[in-house]
């Protein structure tokens, strides 16, 4: 919290922590993307529906569709402490290849080399935790733990979707999980038309071990929807 005071004290404070200049604080982005939200909540996430936080931590299975993804990707989480957890582990097409750590969240996947070809999936079990689009790159989730001992300060938030017209509308809401089972479903509101936009004067504080999502849902049909959130974890 030292660091984030700091920050309101001095110029360009930005600029100084995309330049770790602040110990312990660091810049969070998180982009959400479902192209198929239908007419109850789902997660805005690159995946149909909702998304499911695992119950335990375990080892992932990551694998592509594509033989040719052989590249190295970095999975970033927690574990069952919710202690920040980083691995690579390189693929092998399509052929499934497993962490050497257990997982307890996943708070993104990138892969650091090339371009996708296929469609890379993250796994426990059967169940599906984290998902690259073909060419994407990188997880498009809205979903975030914030780690042990941190909080998670919501800076901005916009909504965007080109697919709503004037006969129907688009539904959004945030929904906390704390470690303790308690959920919230709180900031519930709907929009009509391209972009809904949240520049908070006073950051929205999430509390440590706290399972974070946006969900979205259409008063008709289909609709494409987006989210891009900024903030800062300290």
């Amino acid at each position: 919290m030292t660091a984030l005071l700091d920050m309101v004290r001095l110029p360009n404070a930005y600029y100084g922590l995309l330049n770790d200049n602040f110990s312990g604080c660091e810049a969070v982005n998180i982009f959400g993307f479902n192209r198929d939200v239908g007419t109850g909540f789902e997660t805005i996430w690159n995946d149909t529906g909702s998304y499911t936080f695992p119950s335990a931590q375990s080892v992932l299975t990551v694998v592509s569709t594509s033989g040719s993804d052989t590249m190295t990707l970095l999975i970033n989480g927690l574990d069952e402490s919710y202690i920040q957890r980083q691995e690579i582990v390189t693929l092998t097409g399509t052929s499934a290849v497993t962490t050497a750590q257990q997982f307890f969240r996943i708070n993104s996947a990138v892969i650091l080399t090339g371009s996708n070809v296929g469609n890379i999936t993250i796994k426990i079990g059967a169940t599906l935790h984290g998902y690259i689009e073909a060419g994407q790159g990188a997880t498009q989730a809205c979903v975030y733990t914030v780690p042990a001992g941190k909080s998670l300060y919501l800076l901005r938030i916009d909504l965007t979707s080109g697919t709503v017209t004037g006969n129907k509308y688009l539904t959004y809401r945030q929904t906390l999980r704390s470690s303790n089972g308690r959920i919230l479903r709180v900031a519930e509101a709907t929009w009509q038309g391209g972009q809904q936009s949240f520049n908070r004067q006073i950051p929205f504080k999430v509390p440590e071990k706290t399972d974070f999502q946006f969900e979205a849902k259409s008063s008709s049909s289909s609709n494409e929807v987006s989210i891009f959130v900024e903030g800062l974890v300290g």
